[in-house]
């Protein structure tokens, strides 16, 4: 840890030593964020970035506030390049010099051993206050400006909204900058959508579905153009039923009805099952899941099987998943490191896996709540090619939004089948803070 004031024009990688974290590169939304190029991108990077550190201190990801606060540094710079001459310039530019300071306050405060959470959330205040002074010298569309991206070039931004990317004239959506990498508290649901199948579900009967998208404010029909490609699809249907015993993983075709997608999925228990619908509207470009429930003329199962399951055998192959460590239990809102680990029938590793939807695996936790679940995907280098494979370990980070049972699914590709393995962990309660109260 130290002590002493960075310089001004501090840098990702040294965020990373304050931390004693690797530095990341690459595909993480926070580092990759290019030096604003005027004052409007500049107060886009800061308010998102500032909004970010409150929903950081929410659920208590405290390392991360560090890459927030980091992103600030260029857009104070951009600012600092634009001040008007003379004194009142000089005045602003020691405004934002102060800026970076407090900046740094924030970050060593949620580094500090006892009660870190607290002593973030004071100096976030202090710092989200002076931006607000500082924003009283700009005017509307100079502070909140949006900025335009390519869903396919991110790095081509524009203040138009009609523009189009320069690279490849795709059109262009309103760019949003994430809090976390690890988990974000899915937006509010501003769609609804309704499921009804040609039949009552029964087990072992395929059924066809059809899935209704609609616009809570007014009812109109999302169209799959509404919606944005999120791992190489639009809209991840996640469906079990009660007893989180039986898992599917679909993508719903779009009908010639607006608003109306079709899939077909063959149960394996009678019980009604329950389908989140993972998307992300073109709109807000915020994440969301839209709950509904597949009717059936059966009664639902009760969970029964709560049991840490950490191992599984499918068609042969041996799926380990590790979360944490054997010491610290999991507790809800504490990130830990995973790893899922395929190895062959005689032990030897397999690294035969394939790209499924952009990435070698994907995690899909339930909670014993029947309504949290949590999407995961590996950390590091995905495909960039349908030959390229995969395996025979995959990193990823595992935030507990609730405490509880969790059934964790992780979904993967052999020999163009996916396949599904099944595991069980338990989330304790938070731990007591150093003044005995809970997180």
């Amino acid at each position: 840890m130290i002590a002493a004031r960075a310089p001004f024009g501090v840098s990702l990688s040294f965020i990373a030593v304050l931390l004693h974290t690797p530095f990341c590169a690459a595909h993480d939304p926070l580092l990759d964020l290019p030096e604003p190029r005027n004052v409007p991108e500049a107060w886009n990077v800061i308010n998102a970035s500032v909004a970010n550190v409150a929903k950081l201190l929410e659920t208590n990801q405290l390392p991360i506030i560090a890459f927030q606060v980091a992103n600030c540094s260029p857009a104070i710079r951009t600012l600092q390049a634009n001040l008007p001459a003379g004194d009142a310039g000089e005045a602003r530019r020691a405004q934002l010099q102060q800026m970076f300071n407090s900046g740094a306050d924030l970050i060593l405060a949620t580094r500090e051993r006892v009660q870190p959470r607290e002593n973030g959330s004071g100096k976030y205040a202090a710092w989200r206050e002076q931006w607000e002074r500082i924003a009283a010298h700009y005017d509307e569309t100079q502070r909140n400006a949006p900025v335009y991206v390519c869903p396919m070039h991110p790095l081509d931004r524009h203040l138009d909204r009609d523009a189009r990317c320069t690279d490849c004239s795709m059109t262009l959506i309103r760019r949003r900058i994430p809090a976390s990498p690890v988990y974000e508290k899915p937006g509010q649901p501003s769609m609804k959508l309704e499921l009804k199948p040609d039949r009552p579900l029964a087990q072992a009967r395929e059924a066809t579905v059809t899935a209704r998208l609609t616009r809570l404010a007014d009812g109109t029909p999302l169209r799959e153009e509404d919606l944005l490609v999120m791992h190489t699809q639009r809209i991840h249907l996640l469906i079990v039923e009660r007893s989180l015993g039986d898992y599917h993983h679909v993508h719903p075709t779009p009908t010639q009805t607006p608003g109306e997608f079709l899939f077909k999925f063959t149960p394996r228990r009678n019980g009604p099952y329950r389908a989140w619908a993972d998307v992300v509207p073109a709109e807000s470009v915020v994440q969301e899941y839209v709950v509904a429930d597949i009717p059936s003329d059966s009664r639902d199962e009760a969970l029964s099987d709560r049991e840490t399951k950490l191992v599984d055998v499918v068609d042969g192959l041996r799926y380990e998943l590790s979360l944490g460590n054997k010491v610290s239990p999991l507790r809800l809102g504490e990130t830990v490191n995973g790893r899922l680990t395929v190895t062959r029938p005689d032990g030897q590793p397999f690294t035969q896996l394939e790209p499924i939807m952009g990435a070698y695996a994907h995690l899909v936790g339930f909670a014993d709540d029947y309504r949290t679940i949590v999407h995961l995907h590996p950390m590091g280098a995905e495909p960039k090619r349908p030959d390229e494979r995969g395996g025979p370990t995959l990193d990823f980070k595992f935030y507990p939004p609730v405490a509880g049972f969790v059934r964790f699914y992780s979904q993967v590709s052999v020999g163009g089948e996916s396949r599904f393995a099944r595991f069980g962990v338990s989330v304790n309660p938070a731990a007591a803070t150093a003044t005995g109260q809970r997180r």
